[in-house]
């Protein structure tokens, strides 16, 4: 159960109200949604719902061997821990089992606060945390800010997609990215 966020008691997550929106992150939904939308275009469009039901099939395939995938990518990951620009990542987390330790923003590109610089800095002088993940779209002066005198490896998550080209790999290709730059980071 996502909602659970077993593992992640020692920093918080922000919520968007209540929800975290992040939930293609778990590509377990997405096996769920393809069934749904297949479904779903198949009421609209009833002459082309055989061919939405293969491709939603075909899609859960090719999913589900990415899953296993990066199940195998990211046990090099698992127990060692990493900071992240901000806290979007449970979904990911929780099915692949790795944990961020922490996440400099809440869900802004605000500053975190002096009790959240303590503890950040906590992670790096007392824990070894030596990664931190950008995102594409953040600039990486508040991440210089909050660090100063410490020399994280930061690496760049992208966890929406912002420099991949539209098309049907996509999905496996944000999922694939988002794995090694984490693997990357977290083992330099």
């Amino acid at each position: 159960d996502h909602d659970d966020h077993e593992g992640h008691d020692d920093h918080a997550h922000h919520d968007h109200d209540g929800n975290d929106p992040h939930m293609w992150l778990d590509p377990a939904n997405a096996l769920v949604w393809l069934d749904a939308i297949a479904s779903e275009l198949g009421h609209i469009d009833p002459e082309n719902a055989a061919r939405y039901r293969a491709n939603a099939n075909t899609a859960k395939e090719e999913i589900s061997h990415e899953i296993h995938h990066l199940e195998d990518h990211l046990k090099s990951v698992q127990g060692k821990g990493f900071l992240v620009f901000h806290d979007a990542y449970q979904y990911f987390e929780n099915r692949f089992g790795i944990s961020a330790t922490g996440s400099i923003s809440i869900g802004d590109a605000s500053k975190p606060s002096p009790k959240g610089l303590q503890e950040l800095k906590h992670h790096f002088e007392e824990e070894g945390i030596h990664c931190v993940l950008s995102e594409p779209q953040y600039s990486s002066k508040l991440i210089d800010s909050v660090f100063g005198g410490f020399k994280p490896h930061i690496g760049v998550a992208d966890p929406i997609g912002v420099d991949l080209e539209l098309g049907s790999g996509l999905y496996l290709e944000l999922l694939e990215n988002l794995a090694s730059r984490i693997a990357e980071c977290v083992n330099h």
